[in-house]
């Protein structure tokens, strides 16, 4: 009656292995329950780095097995509410079998197990279409305890549950090798691995780190002494594609580095890896992983090529920089130790280097230099370049010489050719304060010839010469300040610059505030210059209360006027009307339009203009005020002329439309 009766059997034990159970079941249970349903509750599992808690084992009658786990523990990974069928199952006191099992976590990955009771192997093959292979060996009775993978177009998807969820995880790709593992009562004790990896793509939750189709080899050979691990390895990343914010990388590199891990410290005895289109890179380092923090470290590069190591390693971090454009080239020298929270020394040799901003806001072409910086000990830095620009003006060969302790710096005397003259600078010393960069100098600037110096920055040609002193320099907190008055000569006069404050000056937006003082400038130099047609006389310009952001004039008080004594005083036709187009509708007033085809000059007693700028809008004012008129140029001597201004209120942008009218097409546009 019994094997046509369905009869369910539970057997509860707190803590067995699953050998000792299944051999309870197949000695104490009677032979006719083999062909009737039964099922078994076990409280746990051990093993060697497994555990299973809460197993639910239903043997059914046609020979196929259900399990379910309500946890499982393994490789430092917990699932929960685990199912395994078993569409054959096969028991016996020396061995258990599975056959066409398969789990709910991966149902397209059948698998197939055997194990041994009395000499404790497992068997365990999971295969699936395209040619997919996962094959394990184990001996959990040898000493020390073994088991082998061999895997074969392994999808790397697969390992998602055995990762950190913190770490980019595979979405697609293979894997092909081997993996060894040994290991005692403690725990895994050796892991060797060689693995080639094909089209590997992986990825985070946050974006900020992938990769695309990377292919290579891996390979990985670890022993445990106590609780100490030494471990070597190799990387070759063959192709493929790399994001780590900021780095995008491509193939091409290797890998070989060996050390010690502890399970607090990680430290990397020595690796050397091979940069493509830069060199070898040596390193060493120890890191305490649980409070990610580098504790010791040094880099070591010989004959570094810089045009694509600037390019892929450094320039990414500078996005937002006034470097963001800069292309480097040469080769360089690099040795860096870093130690206590700290870099320690850095010793930098460049060798025929070129500095080119791609905004074309300076360039240094055959740099060298020898740079022992050091953080306690004194030493001398040496720099030299064979020429190059700032801001289109070209610079001559020099050399300096920096002293050099810790965050300290100091240039006694520097000189730096600009065109045919120099600028020398003196005391320069930079220091950071309080985790703030500062530093300050005073220069000279010697006499650069206006000519060279208008055709270099492609304004018109000018005359004279300039020349001038700064007091004193000061940069802190992204604010370069000049204590003092600048001295400038041009235009055979005097420019006075003071206040002057230049907010962030190596961003992307810096804001330059101050005010101009200029004198006794010489008219016919300065009017000849900018075909504005010829005045003779001299004037003087006043600009305060300056302020431009990003170069871009935002707010002033500007005032010309005649200088003050004895001089000719004579206007042209052409800058009377040129005159006349900036103040606007009406022009000249004081003379008949018809005595303009006769007279090629006229006297004149006084000219002024003013601009106040605010909100893009300039409200003008003259020599004298007339209601809504104003006088830019008072007549006086035979023949004399007035020149009136009627717009009081001027749109800045509309106001430099008319000054590159004149200067662009010599000719002015009387409305």
């Amino acid at each position: 009656m019994l094997n046509k009766t369905l009869i369910y059997t539970t057997i509860r034990l707190q803590s067995c292995c699953l050998s000792g159970l299944l051999s309870f079941c197949l000695i104490f249970l009677p032979a006719p329950l083999y062909a009737v349903q039964i099922t078994l509750n076990v409280a746990d599992v051990t093993a060697p780095s497994f555990t299973a808690r809460g197993i639910k084992v239903v043997l059914a009658q046609e020979g196929s097995a259900e399990f379910s786990i309500d946890e499982l523990h393994m490789a430092e990974k917990t699932w929960r509410k685990v199912h395994v069928h078993c569409a054959e199952f096969l028991l016996s006191s020396a061995r258990v079998t599975c056959r066409k099992g398969k789990l709910d976590a991966i149902p397209d990955l059948p698998f197939t197990l055997n194990y041994e009771f009395a000499s404790q192997r497992l068997e365990l093959q999971f295969a699936a279409k395209a040619n997919e292979l996962w094959q394990v060996n184990a001996d959990f009775r040898a000493q020390p305890w073994r088991a082998t993978a061999l895997l074969r177009n392994a999808q790397g998807k697969r390992l998602t549950d055995f990762l950190s969820p913190n770490w980019p995880l595979p979405t697609q790709g293979a894997l092909n090798g081997k993996l060894e593992v040994q290991g005692d009562k403690a725990g895994v004790s050796r892991i060797n691995a060689d693995l080639q990896l094909a089209d590997v793509a992986a990825a985070d939750a946050s974006g900020l780190h992938a990769a695309e189709k990377m292919t290579g080899t891996l390979h990985v050979d670890a022993a445990r002494t106590g609780q100490k691990w030494d471990w070597r390895g190799a990387l070759d990343w063959q192709s493929g594609e790399l994001f780590w914010q900021p780095l995008y990388l491509r193939g091409g590199h290797t890998l070989q580095a060996f050390g010690q891990w502890d399970g607090a410290q990680l430290k990397v005895t020595q690796a050397v890896a091979t940069l493509p289109g830069v060199g070898k890179v040596e390193l060493n380092a120890l890191w305490d992983v649980k409070k990610s923090d580098l504790l010791e470290g040094r880099l070591l590069g010989k004959n570094l090529s810089l045009a694509k190591g600037f390019t892929d390693y450094a320039k990414p971090f500078l996005e937002k920089s006034a470097l963001s454009a800069t292309e480097l080239t040469g080769n360089a020298d690099v040795d860096w130790q870093y130690r206590n929270g700290a870099t320690q020394s850095l010793l930098v040799k460049l060798r025929d280097v070129a500095v080119v901003d791609g905004e074309k806001r300076f360039a240094l072409h055959g740099i060298n230099a020898d740079i022992p910086w050091h953080a306690q000990e004194l030493n001398v830095a040496h720099v030299a370049f064979a020429d190059g620009e700032l801001m289109g003006l070209s610079l001559g060969a020099t050399q300096w010489q920096i002293q050099m302790r810790g965050q300290d710096f100091i240039m006694p005397t520097a000189t730096l050719p600009i065109l045919d003259g120099k600028l020398e600078v003196s005391d320069f010393h930079m220091q950071n304060v309080n985790d703030m960069w500062q530093w300050n100098f005073s220069s000279s600037l010697t006499s650069i010839s206006m000519q060279k110096l208008s055709a270099a920055l492609h304004w018109p040609e000018m005359h004279g010469s300039l020349s001038g002193s700064i007091p004193k320099v000061s940069y802190q907190d992204k604010l370069l300040k000049v204590d003092g008055t600048l001295l400038f000569r041009v235009f055979d006069g005097t420019v006075l610059a003071n206040h002057l404050e230049l907010f962030d000056p190596f961003g992307r937006a810096p804001r330059l505030s101050g005010n101009l003082d200029m004198r006794e400038l010489d008219l016919d130099l300065l009017t000849r210059t900018f075909s504005f047609g010829n005045i003779q006389g001299r004037i003087d310009l006043g600009v305060n209360n300056l302020e431009l952001v990003q170069w871009v004039p935002v707010r002033f008080d500007a005032k010309l006027a005649s200088s003050p004594g004895k001089y000719r005083k004579r206007i042209s036709q052409k800058a009377v009307e040129n005159i006349s187009s900036l103040g606007g509708a009406g022009g000249v007033a004081a003379l008949q339009r018809s005595f303009l085809r006769i007279f090629e000059n006229f006297g004149y007693n006084r000219i002024g203009l003013s601009c106040v700028l605010r909100n893009d809008i300039c409200t003008m004012a003259g020599v004298e005020d007339n209601g809504n008129a104003y006088t830019i140029v008072k007549g006086g001597g035979i023949p004399a002329i007035t020149v009136m201004g009627y717009n009081r209120k001027v749109d800045w942008s509309e106001l430099i439309t008319r000054l590159k009218r004149v200067s662009q097409d010599n000719k002015a546009v009387i409305k």
